[in-house]
């Protein structure tokens, strides 16, 4: 099976070979790290039991900064080893522990697992949410390696995708030690895909768990003085967008101003390198823009401004009015909800809601978060969010108090990640 992988990896490969070739020799982020995507990541020199923890990215890394925390606490004999997939991911692990090792996380082929399984040794693995690579898990599964999964997920898509080739992915689900899946409806689908059901649990979703980390009150004056924002001026922040969400929202801006002349736009592209391309989009609808990345004073009020940098958007969350988030209005399912309804901010979103359902019906249910699907009652949304600053402000309790009932998933999924560890040896003090 894993030879049958290999094979068809290396075919791949070889067809892509030409844009490869382009990318690795005209993009040095597409270089960047080969040789730990090879299987070069870090050796680890000690003995003590060691868990690999791999986040794809960066709200991955968010995520489960609170579980390592806890963790931590728990088995302090521990070793930790971070992975993660993009580069801002890696940055932003670096950042969170930068007294553990963190490397990118090699391509799912033979010879680059075993190279870096040999250098870190782990004793257990965490995969969060569902980064399910079938070379992987089939090689820690023959070193008797336990992996779990924690905060899973199976949005409708992928077990679709799964479900096509439900006889080899069978073969990969049942070599998975542990499962902790955010609901019921998750642990269902990934029971029908082979993980055996005394190895699934719903331990809930560890976003309703993620902490703030830092003052919302002072923040927002922080950012409002740095983007040049008087209190008079209201805020739209338009978080974490993809294409075609930016002309959306650039046309449905231009219609607000015409009723709310004082109301500002921030855009968050969900990925930083779209930033030239939004630019264009924003100067070629006649506005003026500003990037969070030049800003060395205070910009005139009057700038679109666009969040060029990774790791901010919760704090400009903070500074908001009101909130849209993106991947809405396009066939992306929806981003992360959860971090503007924690900061009492009034949320609109379009109706690609996939990855996020069951957050995002609790939000909607408890008049959160208002769901539109098309761009003229997303104007009419936002406006009625800005006309009705009262209104707005109930809105946002209401998220708070959603995000404060969901709580409870860090303490079992801490739980279910240390079933799977060895028995613990304490760390020994040498004597003096």
């Amino acid at each position: 099976m894993g030879l049958l992988l290999d094979v068809g990896y290396a075919t791949a490969g070889l067809i892509l070979s030409p844009w490869i070739a382009y990318k690795a020799s005209t993009d040095p982020v597409f270089r960047e790290g080969i040789g730990e995507r090879l299987g070069g990541v870090p050796p680890r020199e000690g003995t003590r039991p060691c868990l690999w923890l791999h986040c794809a990215s960066v709200g991955e890394v968010a995520l489960v900064r609170p579980l390592v925390e806890e963790l931590k606490k728990r088995r302090p004999d521990l070793e930790f080893h971070f992975s993660a997939t993009t580069p801002a991911g890696l940055d932003q692990a670096r950042k969170a522990w930068p007294g553990d090792r963190v490397h990118y996380f090699p391509l799912d082929v033979s010879f680059a697992l075993r190279r870096a399984f040999g250098r870190v040794r782990p004793d257990a693995v965490v995969l969060v949410e569902l980064e399910v690579w079938p070379n992987f898990i089939r090689l820690a599964a023959r070193r008797a390696i336990p992996v779990a999964i924690v905060n899973g997920r199976v949005s409708h898509r992928s077990h679709r995708r799964y479900r096509r080739f439900l006889g080899y992915f069978r073969s990969i689900f049942r070599r998975i030690a542990r499962a902790g899946m955010q609901t019921k409806e998750y642990a269902d689908r990934i029971r029908e895909l082979g993980l055996p059901g005394d190895r699934t649990f719903v331990t809930g979703n560890l976003k309703y768990d993620a902490r703030i980390g830092f003052d919302p009150e002072e923040t927002a004056e922080e950012v409002r003085a740095a983007f040049g924002l008087p209190a008079e001026h209201p805020l739209l922040v338009a978080g974490s967008t993809h294409e075609p969400e930016e002309k959306i929202l650039v046309e449905t801006y231009r219609r607000i101003l015409q009723t709310y002349p004082k109301l500002r736009l921030l855009v968050a592209p969900r990925h930083v390198e779209r930033t030239p391309e939004v630019r264009k989009i924003v100067e070629a609808a006649g506005f003026a823009v500003t990037l969070r990345s030049e800003l060395k004073e205070p910009p005139p009020s009057d700038r679109v401004l666009i969040l060029d940098t990774v790791g901010e958007l919760a704090q400009v969350y903070s500074a908001a009015d009101a909130v849209f988030i993106g991947g809405t209005f396009c066939a992306r399912g929806g981003q992360n909800m959860l971090e503007p309804a924690a900061l009492g901010k009034p949320i609109v979103s379009g109706p690609s809601l996939e990855n996020f359902r069951e957050i995002a019906d609790r939000l909607i249910e408890a008049g959160a978060m208002k769901v539109v699907d098309n761009p003229i009652d997303l104007g009419m949304a936002i406006g009625s969010l800005i006309k009705e600053p009262a209104q707005a402000a109930k809105a946002g309790h209401k998220g708070k108090d959603v995000v404060e009932s969901g709580r409870g998933a860090l303490k079992a999924t801490a739980d279910l990640v240390c079933d799977i560890l060895p028995d613990r040896k304490d760390v020994q003090t040498p004597s003096l």
